[in-house]
């Protein structure tokens, strides 16, 4: 089943160095982060690549084969004088193999020009892990991530953050949309009431002023008619 990266751990797991003749695994460093179970099925599927590719090994040999219970993948290259057999545990499924076989052939390089040939070929099983810890310790960090050797998955990389920032900006942009349909919307229906207030208040306007001029008739009146009851009282006493 294929996992991607963990955030938890780096993308290679563990740097092995066989030696092509007899298949000898002369040295093995695991990244701080490898579970017992992971060193595990990582040796067990290493010993069998070995073996059963022991026969078809050559100069510039390559070779690759998933670690069966884990989201490990073993990528193995034999050197160009078909010396040794450097072999690297990737984690991270989208982890580009030119990168694997670029750490693969460094890694044999180191080993050749730090250790020498005659040593390599007469060293015990094991015996080179130590004098290689260091340099094997080096490339699991400069090759943790792909973007660190790669310049296409740098740009990849790069093109992701990108695409990232565009899409933040884009939902932003609806966001704020919508938030503009929203206040438009408010501002309509605040129009609309103001509209309605200012209609109701021209209506009680009116009104009152009907009212007003009703109440001044109506005193008019009854003021016409007290001048007028009191001309005819003064008439009836002169």
């Amino acid at each position: 089943m294929a996992v991607g990266k963990s955030s938890e751990a780096d993308a290679v797991a563990f740097l092995a160095l066989a030696r092509s003749k007899d298949q000898a695994v002369l040295a093995m460093v695991f990244d701080s982060s490898a579970s017992k179970d992971e060193k595990a099925k990582c040796e067990k599927t290493l010993a069998s690549m070995l073996e059963l590719r022991a026969a078809t090994v050559y100069a510039g040999w390559k070779d690759s084969c998933p670690v069966d219970g884990s989201a490990l993948k073993l990528y193995a290259m034999a050197d160009s004088d078909n010396l040794c057999i450097a072999v690297a545990g990737i984690r991270d499924d989208a982890y580009p193999e030119r990168v694997a076989m670029k750490l693969l052939k460094e890694l044999a390089k180191n080993a050749k020009e730090s250790q020498g040939v005659e040593l390599l070929e007469e060293a015990r099983p094991g015996t080179m892990t130590k004098p290689l810890r260091n340099t094997m310790k080096d490339l699991l960090s400069s090759y943790s991530s792909a973007t660190k050797q790669d310049k296409t998955s740098e740009v990849n990389a790069k093109v992701d953050d990108v695409k990232g920032i565009m899409q933040d900006n884009i939902k932003k942009v609806l966001e704020t949309h919508t938030s503009l349909d929203e206040l438009q919307s408010k501002s309509q229906g605040m129009s609309s009431n103001a509209n309605a207030f200012l209609k109701q208040s021209e209506t009680l306007k009116s009104q009152a002023l009907w009212r007003n001029r009703k109440i001044q008739a109506i005193m008019g009146a009854c003021g016409l008619g007290v001048v007028g009851y009191g001309a005819y009282a003064a008439g009836l006493f002169a």
